[in-house]
């Protein structure tokens, strides 16, 4: 008898067991009917017509807000709304909704900036018709970019922002400009640099470590400096420093104090406006043209202070006709030789 209860309590624990899989997956099985947007079964890992021409793949980014670009460390701040849009037709039942970029095929585009860029919409694409699926992200952050800076302050710099896929070569993905979504908004809140347009360009990048090229997607913007602010915090006082050291070339040899004392103070002037100005600019391994317009001011400034030794030298020596002549000579000639510099530096 002790057996036969063993037995009967063990078939029925089973059946009570069967029983509610039983219901379990039945309810599984209306769950995933009544969704009609559940996680589609297809392999991630399989793009769209594998085996055929390269999946195209449509890009576009549009600015919506620029608000530093940054010479010191190279980099640029803003906002940018970006749309992927590709076609799978395995996913043609699922028209009209979202999916999470994790249970559908995706060409895994990245940016290629360096940078903290923070993503403000979930990673979610909408499907339309015919298994077309759209992508949309919303960054803000910073982003590395290259500054070409030889002509600074009167430079017109070209920043990129790319995304490319580094999973799949361009043999397997296409990116194709999206004209549509390529663009910027307007206003923006950048004050010292002029934004003249933006475009959408495709080029490719050969990857080492994949041994393949890979389609990559260019967001190009070209930018002028707003050079009124250099010119007047920078480049005038320059000019006025060199000119102040000018003055002593007025001033009779025979006070040798004052002509000393106003050459130094010329020189050591410009060397305290030059050191307040270094961290404007990264450390450069080139002269930019700012660079070459100090290095002129500072070769001419120290100039007139040799030449303030020079008189004062011949002065004491009782050549004080050549003391004069060189004088007279000065008064012109080095403010012709700045005139001639500068052209050369800054309007070449």
């Amino acid at each position: 008898m002790e057996g036969m209860s063993r037995s009967l309590y063990a078939t029925t624990v089973f059946c009570v067991a069967v029983l509610i899989a039983s219901m379990a997956s039945a309810q599984s099985d209306t769950r995933s009917k009544g969704d009609p947007c559940a996680a589609p079964d297809v392999r991630t890992d399989v793009r769209p017509g594998a085996g055929g021409p390269p999946t195209e793949v449509s890009v576009g980014i549009r600015m919506i807000d620029l608000t530093e670009i940054n010479d010191v460390s190279q980099t640029l701040t803003g906002d940018f709304a970006v749309r992927i849009t590709w076609t799978d037709p395995r996913l043609a039942h699922l028209e009209g909704c979202e999916i999470s970029l994790d249970d559908i095929w995706s060409p895994g585009l990245a940016l290629i900036n360096s940078g903290r860029v923070f993503p403000s919409r979930p990673r979610e694409a909408g499907i339309g018709p015919g298994g077309s699926v759209t992508y949309l992200q919303r960054y803000y952050g910073t982003l590395a970019t290259y500054h070409n800076l030889r002509d600074f302050p009167f430079d017109r710099q070209r920043f990129r922002i790319s995304l490319s896929s580094l999973e799949w070569g361009e043999k397997e993905v296409q990116l194709i400009v999206d004209e549509k979504v390529t663009g910027r908004r307007e206003p923006l809140n950048i004050s010292d640099w002029t934004i003249k347009g933006v475009k959408g360009v495709i080029d490719r990048d050969y990857a080492d470590t994949y041994d393949r090229f890979h389609s990559r997607y260019d967001f190009e913007i070209t930018a002028n400096r707003i050079r009124a602010y250099y010119v007047w915090k920078m480049i005038l006082p320059l000019c006025l420093i060199v000119a102040m050291s000018w003055t002593v070339f007025w001033i009779n040899p025979a006070q040798f104090g004052p002509q000393i004392g106003l050459s130094a103070t010329s020189m050591l002037t410009l060397v305290a406006f030059i050191f307040a100005t270094t961290n404007m600019l990264p450390k450069l391994g080139y002269f930019t043209t700012l660079d070459q317009f100090m290095a002129v001011s500072t070769i001419l400034v120290f100039l007139a202070l040799v030449q303030s030794l020079t008189t004062t030298y011949l002065f004491s020596k009782e050549k004080e006709a050549i003391a004069v002549h060189i004088d007279q000579v000065s008064r012109w000639a080095f403010p012709l030789a700045f005139a001639a510099l500068v052209i050369i530096v800054l309007v070449r």
